[in-house]
């Protein structure tokens, strides 16, 4: 008997964000209409879901690992044809604020100085984007920072925010 193997195109998954705070996550994609589609993380199965008539399938609530979450997928039609493994999506989950330390100045110090200004100095991670006042600061490759701020009279306020890729903030 002569028998041939049916090919069945493997799933399509819409991207994802590189990075996420969120321990869930929804997932979709695109496959053979009808078909089973098997859901991966880092290798191991999650969950199986049907593509709709159109080939769409959605899977909601998709539960993360902290750190490095390796998404495929697979289809298997009703004859029991298997796809190869979709291309892999990678998410970091991240729900730690990252580390942030001002070294200088200390909170409530009276700066009586001429040149009204001060320096701002600190260690935060690398790898995230650090705002003093809203305007974008610089981080060395250990994370260190300096920035010179202009001071008005009377109380001054200065909002040191770090951001890392996942959205944690401190």
């Amino acid at each position: 008997t002569n028998q041939s193997q049916v090919i069945i195109q493997p799933p399509v998954l819409n991207p994802l964000p590189e990075a996420t705070n969120s321990a869930k996550i929804n997932l979709y994609g695109f496959a053979e209409s009808g078909s089973n589609v098997k859901i991966y993380l880092t290798g191991q199965p999650v969950n199986n879901v049907i593509a709709d008539n159109n080939g769409n399938f959605s899977l909601d609530n998709l539960e993360l690992t902290l750190g490095r979450n390796e998404i495929t997928a697979m289809a298997v039609d009703n004859a029991g044809n298997k796809s190869r493994e979709s291309e892999k999506l990678v998410v970091w989950y991240d729900n730690q604020p990252p580390e942030l330390e001002i070294t200088q100045p200390a909170d409530q110090t009276t700066i009586t100085n001429e040149t009204g200004k001060i320096e701002i100095l600190g260690k935060t991670e690398i790898e995230v984007n650090l705002s003093i006042n809203e305007h974008f600061v610089v981080i060395d490759s250990n994370g260190n920072f300096k920035y010179t701020f202009p001071l008005s009279q009377g109380e001054n306020l200065i909002n040191v925010v770090a951001t890392d890729r996942a959205g944690n903030q401190t």
